[in-house]
């Protein structure tokens, strides 16, 4: 199961303290991303390639800052 939090930047040692003591096999993966520093997220990698294939076959392609528009970030 995927859950997707956004923790307080001052809060984040606390939070980061509880994940490193739940049991082990509890968390499968973390990963901390810095909004901030993202140029473009992505939902998945299938959702590109969905996107692609719809261009491809319209034979209509958009710009890049519209591509990428309203895609979404999955950590798996």
């Amino acid at each position: 199961m995927l859950v997707q939090l956004t923790i307080n930047d001052l809060e984040f040692p606390a939070f980061k303290n509880i994940i490193e003591h739940l049991k082990d096999g509890m968390v499968e993966q973390v990963s901390v991303l810095d909004t901030g520093e993202a140029s473009f997220v992505v939902s998945s990698v299938q959702v590109v390639r969905e996107r692609v294939q719809q261009s491809e076959v319209r034979g209509s392609y958009t710009d890049h800052d519209s591509f990428w528009d309203g895609l979404t970030v999955d950590s798996k």
